[in-house]
């Protein structure tokens, strides 16, 4: 629906039930907007996911060339790093966006939302970089790989109603998560040096982990909060 386009009305039925439902439960803590607002909602996540994935490619971020790198003391030596080409960040998809105690101000309307999202695809990254041990400096290459990885987050909707329609008209304050799956790495074998694996593969790991959060919590979630608000204002007819 274009921003213009005239709003959807509720069939009688639905209208009646909305009425009883108002009339009934002014007492109850559950406000009588939850339904139409999660429904209207329900339609803009319909709408967003396809075109998340290509904002997220377009904007440069899947494949993100340049992830973290960096440098640390290992014990007896220390690890250098370099974190690049990580892909699958634009297989996120939402699967609920629900707003809950909505609040009324004269004809203004807001809720706090919570969102749950899931990553289609694995997030898979390569390792390169180098030991630096005594006289040895061994090089390191290997992979990054993140299963099952989801996003959480909260944010708030606010709306008014007027004329007989209400409407949702934006949405802010989006606030996202990371939620790891399973996060594995794979680094070349190092020969008489296989001991230092451990503390590199920790490091490395980490330094992903943390990368990955904030790009998350960042980017990623600065272009899905201009997606929504590209598919606002959404009105219905009540």
């Amino acid at each position: 629906m274009s921003r213009h386009a005239r709003p959807k009305r509720l069939g009688s039925t639905r209208l009646l039930g909305f009425l009883i439902f108002h009339s009934e439960n002014d007492a109850m803590s559950d406000n009588p907007f939850n339904q139409i607002i999660n429904e209207i909602l329900q339609g803009v996540v319909q709408q967003l996911n396809p075109e998340i994935g290509a904002a997220i490619r377009n904007s440069g971020f899947d494949p993100l060339q340049n992830v973290a790198s960096g440098s640390a003391s290992i014990g007896i030596g220390s690890a250098s790093y370099s974190i690049t080409h990580l892909t699958g960040v634009s297989s996120i998809q939402i699967q609920d966006l629900v707003a809950s105690n909505i609040t009324t101000s004269g004809s203004n309307l807001s809720a706090p939302l919570n969102f749950h999202a899931v990553l289609n695809s694995s997030l898979n990254a390569n390792v390169s970089g180098g030991l630096h041990i005594l006289f040895a400096d061994p090089s390191i290459s290997g992979s990054v790989r993140i299963d099952n990885p989801s996003v959480s987050g909260s944010a708030q909707v606010s709306g008014s109603i007027s004329n007989g329609s209400l409407c949702l008209n934006s949405i802010s304050g989006m606030n996202a998560n990371f939620n790891y799956g399973n996060a594995s790495i794979w680094i070349n074998d190092l020969g008489p040096l296989n001991y230092l694996l451990q503390p590199v593969e920790s490091l490395i790991l980490d330094a992903t982990k943390g990368a990955i959060r904030n790009l998350i919590s960042s980017q990623i979630n600065s272009i899905v909060s201009d997606q929504l608000n590209k598919l606002l204002p959404k009105c219905t007819s009540l």
